[in-house]
């Protein structure tokens, strides 16, 4: 039986560039590289640390103690970097062009959201220390939004280590710095995990596009924030910040009072697939919902993971998993519906095999259990 893979937080040394953009939607078709145009600074701030620190917090007490706040701050906000949107029109960016991303690998890895780059026809890195570096999209993931940038530079702050896995009541903290230096930290809990939704999505024709692995706290999103870094109470990404097209559109009104992230997983499998081999996994065309005990009772269900959308023509469809089907136990080896603190959903865990792994899916379709096999796709 293939066992899942261990993920490794750092590559080889230097590896391919993918140096065309990957669409993440329609607008962020030909953003390849950064530079040129009218040249833009605007500093993080002027050492390595924030001047001024604004803290907002859901809880009595913060949900951290000030000197615990301050590690984690001093920790982080050195390796939080502007993403600057260049126009073609060769008109200096505003605020309302420039998103927050974090270094994430020695070799110059940036990790980012969809909202940095779209529409733009050239990216700029800002270092802490006011360095401007051009950027390239080493890679971007249409279904989550996440991008992840190169840049080149010997001076890099130090990555930020991702987290292994996020569970509920874990500490959340959404650092940002913006533009005149002033660092906004919301200090809340993570109050869901595993979230199925529909999310706004301007390059779908209806409008929307269903998501999963989404995890919600009860602290608000600092503003200008999207693509920034969500972590933990050790300062590791638990989560991608990437502003309201997170917020599930079934909330409401209600979605601008607490935050909506993606679970790093995703980010840390890009990131880990593109240090070692230079490339990332590609997708296997499933939307999932975990089904614990308590869902599975109420519903009907055996425990595991319930499909809630396939792709025509992509690895799942062509596997034969449908639309409903649950699946129950991978190679052998049941799910119960604990992987989710794990994985975000089941296209995490079935990539966590490895590139090409054969495996054999157990699904219940209409109360009757059949076994697939699918073959974990290389890029």
């Amino acid at each position: 039986m293939t066992e899942p893979r261990e993920s490794s937080s750092s590559g080889p040394g230097p590896y391919p560039l993918r140096l065309a953009a990957v669409a993440v939607v329609a607008a962020v078709v030909g953003v390849a590289v950064g530079g040129g145009g009218a040249f833009f600074l605007y500093r993080h701030f002027v050492s390595t640390a924030p001047a001024t620190v604004i803290v907002r917090s859901t809880s009595p007490g913060g949900g951290s103690s000030t000197t615990s706040l301050s590690s984690v701050l001093a920790a982080v906000a050195p390796s939080v970097v502007e993403v600057v949107r260049q126009s073609g029109s060769g008109a200096p960016p505003t605020a309302s062009d420039t998103s927050d991303g974090f270094v994430a690998n020695s070799n110059g890895l940036i990790v980012t959201s969809e909202g940095a780059v779209a529409g733009a026809s050239g990216v700029q890195v800002i270092l802490p220390t006011g360095q401007v570096l051009p950027a390239t999209i080493a890679t971007a993931d249409p279904t989550t939004g996440i991008v992840i940038l190169q840049v080149e530079s010997a001076s890099l702050p130090k990555p930020l280590a991702f987290a292994a896995a996020t569970s509920l009541g874990a500490e959340a903290i959404a650092v940002s710095v913006p533009l005149d230096g002033t660092a906004t930290v919301d200090i809340g809990t993570v109050s869901q995990v595993g979230i199925t939704a529909d999310v706004p999505d301007s390059a779908s024709s209806s409008g929307t596009a269903l998501i999963d692995g989404i995890l919600r706290t009860d602290a608000p999103e600092p503003p200008g924030s999207s693509g920034g870094p969500l972590v933990n109470g050790s300062g590791q990404v638990i989560g991608v910040l990437t502003g309201q097209r997170m917020a599930p559109a079934d909330q409401g009104q209600a979605a601008p009072a607490f935050g909506f992230a993606l679970d790093a997983v995703d980010a840390a499998d890009l990131v880990t697939g593109l240090a070692t081999n230079g490339t990332v996994p590609l997708s296997l065309g499933l939307v999932t919902t975990w089904v614990d005990a308590a869902s599975a009772a109420a519903n009907g269900l055996p425990e595991g993971a319930e499909v809630m959308a396939v792709t025509p023509g992509e690895v799942a469809a062509a596997a034969g998993i449908k639309v409903g089907d649950v699946v129950t136990a991978i190679n052998g080896r049941a799910l119960h519906g604990l992987s989710a603190p794990s994985y975000p959903d089941l296209a995490d865990l079935l990539n966590s095999y490895g590139v090409a792994a054969q495996l054999t899916v157990t699904v219940v379709r209409s109360g009757v259990s059949r076994q697939l096999s699918l073959t974990v796709p290389s890029a």
